[in-house]
């Protein structure tokens, strides 16, 4: 998840993705796309973090005259509201700016019947390999009731039109596109939710992505929760690490070295000076082993 809004590619990301998926399929493999929170934010009309760039990439010779018809049509809706309403200098000065050229097609492309959009609704949320489970932000007590199957249908249909006038779970601090417990609660808190987790979808182990900060594959929960997020982006300073799962076995692959990642606590802190002296470490990352030290 999370392909869009940290840059101007995410329709290259896309469609790379789209162009793995495919010959996965033909080697009789598959490629897993996850639905993150900035996909379902682009899909419900949240552009809070849309990159300016993302507008430009969908810019083409037609972009003015579908931006002229697009703005016509709002003042036409304005006015129907407010037979007072003038769309003023002012008023088209500012519109203009907020929305810039390749943003009607951009919005086009993001509903679920555009080219985007619809791709999205053809991936999950939450996936069960093997004895892993994987999903972008994590389970919350909230959820956890829920099958796998209820969660992916949920919120592929709010993400799909079908979102009622309650805050959807695709919106909600609970969301397993949203929740950050299994990330940022003290282990302590959580570690009980965690088993319940685990007990609940018949896994080992949980894998996540959407709290970058650490720069390597983050293992908590002694190695029952891994955060795949390393901040690859160049808006998190470019931070290059993987996940690899083997039958039982679990590695973090960095800087050409694979690591083996911890299933005790006392594995914890060599893995992490390992992984540290493999890179410049972010600040987060030393504080964390400072931390373990004392």
């Amino acid at each position: 998840g999370d392909l869009a809004d940290r840059g101007a590619d995410t329709n290259k990301v896309i469609d790379h993705l789209t162009k793995l998926q495919r010959q996965a399929e033909a080697a009789g493999g598959k490629v897993h796309v996850l639905i993150g929170n900035h996909e379902a934010m682009n899909m419900l009309g949240d552009l809070t973090y849309v990159h300016p760039g993302e507008y430009s990439a969908f810019r083409n010779s037609k972009s003015r005259q579908l931006r002229s018809r697009y703005y016509d049509n709002e003042v036409n809706r304005l006015k129907s509201l407010d037979n007072s309403f003038v769309a003023d200098k002012a008023f088209s000065t500012q519109w203009l700016d907020a929305h810039p050229l390749g943003y009607v097609e951009h919005r086009q492309a993001w509903q679920p019947s555009g080219d985007i959009g619809a791709w999205v609704l053809n991936n999950n949320v939450v996936v069960k390999i093997n004895r892993t489970l994987f999903l972008h932000g994590g389970i919350s007590p909230a959820v956890l009731p829920m099958s796998i199957t209820e969660i992916n249908q949920k919120i592929r249909a709010e993400l799909d039109g079908n979102l009622g006038e309650d805050l959807g779970l695709s919106e909600s601090e609970d969301s397993p596109l949203w929740y950050r417990g299994l990330a940022n609660n003290p282990e302590v808190i959580e570690a009980s939710h965690v088993d319940s987790v685990l007990q609940a979808y018949d896994v080992d182990r949980i894998v996540i992505g959407h709290t970058p900060g650490h720069g390597i594959v983050l293992p908590r929960f002694a190695g029952k929760v891994i955060i795949v997020d390393t901040g690859i982006a160049d808006y998190y300073g470019g931070h290059i690490a993987s996940l690899l799962i083997e039958t039982d076995s679990v590695f973090a692959v960095q800087s050409n070295q694979v690591l083996s990642l911890p299933s005790t606590e006392d594995e914890v802190l060599p893995y992490l000076e390992r992984a540290a002296a493999l890179s410049a470490p972010t600040a987060a990352l030393e504080s964390l082993i400072e931390s373990l030290k004392r």
